[in-house]
């Protein structure tokens, strides 16, 4: 009877996490691939490249997708247990609330120790696999957009013309350049008989540079407001620049594995920023996602056990609204849990007390709750 009963508990609890956490995980996925349109539309790419790409951010979002998700899933399927009268039936029958809260937190706890795993390899080299993608698309799936005898304007401040062009742009014949450099106003007018894109990766750093050798041309500017200077060249290397993709979907922090991130701990700032090439914020930031990996698998535990206490206070007693009790609860949580990281960043507490005091606060309110069952029921 009693392995019944949880069986129950936890199929009634699962649909409606699984659901959440594809819902969250879609509506945070959109948000990104907004950013990414123009990449997305303007490269020559596959489906199955398309594919893998979101691919990668969705199991990214997984972690913060899921403790959300099981939270309202909780409140969710205790509150109809309650609207049901099935919560009052089992309590009546002399099922304790700790028994009726086991398969809820039994379940929780298996996603904790998921959560977990993936925060230790799966995750980083998920972000380093969406990190050489967007690489991809940035610099040598750049050349993709090259087409002979058409303009080429993906990079802000160029535009790029060529009579001829083999394949992915490499080689091209009569190049015409135009460049304005957008925060100085100042504009460059090349001609060249011929140019080669030359593309280079590092694969340690994951870097990659482009760069175009153009021969035999000419170079016209504005020397001054009154002149005009033309400078002949046989051979002239330009630097084709693609900093303002630059770490804009993923940091270097959460390309590392948690035993990577725990060596990191043991650094001072200069020795991080020897073997990482870390700058101060990084070397904040590789601090908290060690800590914050840890506490996304706590989270997930404590949000259940939240969820089920405030499930069943939503239909019993003078309280009917559970829902806006638990967004309360998150809002008080997440914006206690980044006033601490900013002061944390700041150097005046620990990393550790911002990532974990927010998990203890709330879990003391789901206790102060969990105590009121006994006279709500």
């Amino acid at each position: 009877m009693r392995l019944l009963l949880q069986r129950y508990l936890a199929a009634q609890f699962i649909l409606p996490m699984v659901v959440s956490t594809i819902f969250f995980i879609c509506f945070l996925l959109t948000f990104e691939l907004f950013k990414m349109t123009e990449l997305l539309v303007t490269r020559d790419i596959s489906l199955w490249f398309t594919l893998g790409l979101i691919g990668n951010i969705a199991l990214t979002f997984i972690p913060l997708s899921l403790p959300i998700a099981v939270f309202f899933s909780t409140i969710y399927c205790v509150n109809r247990l309650s609207g049901d009268s099935e919560y009052i039936a089992m309590r009546a029958g002399g099922i304790t609330k700790g028994r009726i809260l086991v398969p809820f937190l039994i379940v929780a706890g298996l996603l904790s120790v998921s959560v977990y795993q993936l925060n230790q390899n799966l995750i980083p080299q998920s972000n380093k696999e969406f990190k050489r993608k967007l690489n991809y698309l940035t610099s040598s799936g750049l050349l993709a957009g090259i087409k002979p005898g058409q303009f080429f304007t993906l990079i802000p401040g160029l535009t790029l013309f060529a009579s001829e062009s083999s394949k992915y742009g490499r080689n091209l014949k009569e190049v015409f350049l135009h460049l304005k450099d957008l925060k100085k106003a100042d504009e460059k007018v090349i001609f060249a008989s011929k140019g080669e894109l030359v593309f280079d990766r590092d694969p340690n750093s994951l870097t990659e540079k482009l760069t175009l050798t153009l021969f035999d041309g000419n170079i016209t500017g504005q020397k001054n407001k009154n002149e005009i200077e033309k400078i002949i060249f046989s051979k002239y290397i330009f630097p084709i620049s693609q900093a303002q993709f630059k770490d804009r979907f993923s940091v270097k922090e959460t390309m590392l594995s948690s035993r990577e991130l725990e060596e990191v701990l043991k650094m001072n700032f200069e020795e991080a920023k020897k073997n990482y090439n870390f700058n101060k914020k990084e070397f904040f930031n590789a601090k908290y996602e060690y800590w914050n990996r840890k506490n996304g698998a706590l989270i997930v535990f404590i949000f259940c056990f939240l969820g089920f206490t405030l499930g069943v206070t939503g239909n019993r007693g003078k309280s009917k609204n559970a829902g806006l009790v638990g967004i309360m609860c998150l809002i008080v949580y997440y914006g206690l849990f980044f006033s601490l990281v900013s002061l944390a960043n700041k150097e005046r507490i620990p990393v550790q007390l911002a990532v974990f005091f927010p998990a203890g606060i709330l879990a003391l309110i789901g206790i102060r709750f969990y105590k009121k069952l006994d006279w709500q029921s």
